[in-house]
């Protein structure tokens, strides 16, 4: 008889010398029963836990086992093969169909025997358990260590682990660690703090992420493309950031037909959750604001064209990434419709949405950049006033300065770490000069020295915060800037417009029609009503009418008195 042999090791705290000795212990089974073992057919799989179901060795035994090339399995115990008992079933089935014998070394089982399949289903269902058992046993001691302050599992972008505690030998001489404490990294902690702001200040996902794919910075692993849409969202949305630490949060299952795994949530009451400030990156201001954001563009339509399967209202695009200073602002005063831009080409016309459509009255056109000019002077001359900055800027100060008063006691905690830290490098050396040294104590002295190089700059960067800390600028310089709020908008036209929209609430604008002077828009929102179009002198006879649909009109047109804002009306057909 010819046999195929299969070996398999589950985790790379194993040694791979494992895989040879299920093998040795596989041939010297055959050489006593008189099987041929044949050396081109010897399968294995490393590191793979046995609950996985498609292996490379396995997936190549079985494809060999349906082309008969051999006509027995050898191994050294069930286990090997898997432990799902349902997988493992499935296999039993398939080898019998192909007629395919399989034969368990340790386990004393062989399909040849009469009785081999009602025993090969008990040691299923115990392989399966003892997957059980280690699951609940591996769970129980990552608890633990979560309760005593410890780090299991991933890291995530902006932070590293070091080893704390008592190092002590195991059971193979290896150095391990007590466990391994989070601690923030510098340099990724900028980058999430960048991220946060250009969140905020509306910049879109996607453009985040191209951004820093733009400028090579690089991910906490090597992923394909780089930084993605679903890194960056998890980032804005991950409480750890803020030092509020949850563990135990989902568990993982496996699904009884496809066997692939995937997590579930766990009830609120299995949650560990720790208020951990010593990782904060992110202020309470910061996150509330990104969480703000994130409200304000969900259920926006995509961009793309094509998609279908939503579900309740959507939003526009526009309305939560503004693309003008007034954009997913304006209203119409007399249905209370969208004003957006209907027509123009040098810069558009806004006008009435629903008066193109033939439900409202409203159909006079105001254009863009007269009106945003209009707009920010009127704003500027009715509340951005330097008395109100100076205000403003003297709550800004004492904010920070509430905010920097953690500074003290967070830079002697700092330099207490620091020290122990320095005491750890300390007591490494002197190992090392006993003559002791292993691979893994100079890792973990690699390890204890960058820990130091962090610690040293979060104390330089705390002893700054101490003396730096916001004072307002003076007031000429406030004065120049408010005169400029135009070109300073401008420069950062979807920031501008969301911090705008925020400041206004929803602008609406409503046409005026007086019995003497020219027609013109009153703009209403949250501080008052702003004359933005006055009442000139004059009749409203030499208005100029043109249809929505028609090309740009030309520069002739209305100039109103005062503010010089074309208005165009559209009659009705």
């Amino acid at each position: 008889m010819r046999a195929a042999v299969y070996a398999r090791f589950s985790s790379e705290n194993q040694r791979e010398q494992s895989i040879d000795d299920q093998i040795r212990v596989c041939k010297e089974f055959a050489k006593r029963d008189g099987i041929t073992v044949l050396e081109d057919h010897i399968y294995f799989d490393e590191a793979q836990s046995g609950s996985i179901r498609s292996r490379p060795g396995l997936e190549a035994l079985k494809k060999a086992a349906e082309d008969k090339l051999f006509e027995a399995v050898l191994v050294d115990d069930s286990s090997r093969l898997s432990r799902d008992n349902q997988h493992f079933n499935t296999l039993l089935c398939l080898f019998q169909f192909w007629g395919i014998s399989l034969i368990s070394v340790s386990d004393g089982l062989d399909m040849r025997e009469e009785h081999a399949k009602v025993a090969y289903q008990f040691r299923g269902i115990i392989n399966e358990l003892y997957l059980t058992d280690l699951k609940k046993k591996t769970h129980r001691g990552q608890m633990g260590q979560v309760l005593r302050g410890f780090s299991v599992g991933s890291r995530g972008y902006g932070y590293t682990t070091v080893p704390e505690g008592e190092a002590k030998y195991d059971k193979k001489g290896r150095l391990r660690a007590e466990g391994f404490k989070l601690v923030v990294v510098p340099e990724e902690a900028r980058i999430i703090q960048r991220i946060y702001r250009d969140f905020i200040n509306g910049k879109a996902v996607t453009k985040i992420a191209k951004v820093l794919n733009d400028e090579k910075v690089p991910t906490k692993v090597k992923l394909k493309g780089g930084w993605n849409v679903s890194t960056v969202s998890r980032i804005l949305k991950d409480e750890k950031y803020i030092g509020r630490f949850i563990w135990n949060r989902t568990t993982t299952v496996k699904d009884p037909m496809t066997g692939k795994m995937k997590q579930v949530a766990r009830p609120k009451e299995e949650w560990v959750v720790q208020d951990r400030q010593d990782i904060r990156i992110i202020s309470d201001d910061e996150w509330t604001a990104a969480q703000a954001r994130w409200r304000e563009i969900d259920g926006v339509f995509p961009r793309k064209k094509g998609k279908r399967g939503f579900e309740g209202k959507r939003k526009s695009y526009v309305e939560s990434h503004p693309t003008h200073l007034l954009s997913g602002t304006l209203k119409c005063g007399s249905c209370g419709g969208a004003i957006a831009l209907v027509s123009g080409k040098t810069g558009g016309y806004y006008g009435c949405l629903n008066a193109s459509r033939r439900s409202c009255d409203n159909r006079k056109l105001i254009a863009r950049k007269r009106l945003e000019t209009e707009f920010v002077a009127a704003l500027n001359e009715a509340v951005l006033n330097p008395e109100v900055l100076d205000l403003v800027y003297e709550r800004t100060a004492q904010k920070v300065k509430e905010q920097f008063k953690h500074v003290p006691e967070e830079l002697r905690l700092k330099k207490v770490e620091l020290n122990r830290a320095e005491t750890r490098i300390h007591n490494f050396v002197e190992f090392v000069a006993s003559g002791r040294a292993t691979p893994a104590l100079a890792d973990a002295l690699a390890q204890a020295e960058e820990q130091v190089k962090t610690l040293r700059a979060d104390v330089a960067s705390l002893e700054s915060s101490k003396t730096d800390l916001f004072t307002p600028p003076p007031r000429a310089w406030i004065e120049s800037q408010v005169k400029q709020l135009n070109r300073l908008l401008a420069q950062h036209t979807e920031a501008s417009a969301l911090a705008l929209r925020r400041l206004t609430g929803p602008v609406t604008l409503t046409a005026e029609s007086p019995e003497v002077g020219r027609p013109y828009f009153r703009a209403s929102c949250r501080f008052q009503a702003l004359n933005l179009l006055r009442v000139a002198d004059g009749g409203s006879n030499s208005l100029q009418w043109w249809r929505r649909r028609e090309s740009n009109p030309g520069p002739r047109g209305v100039q109103l008195a005062l503010v010089h804002v074309r208005s165009r009306h559209v009659p009705d057909d």
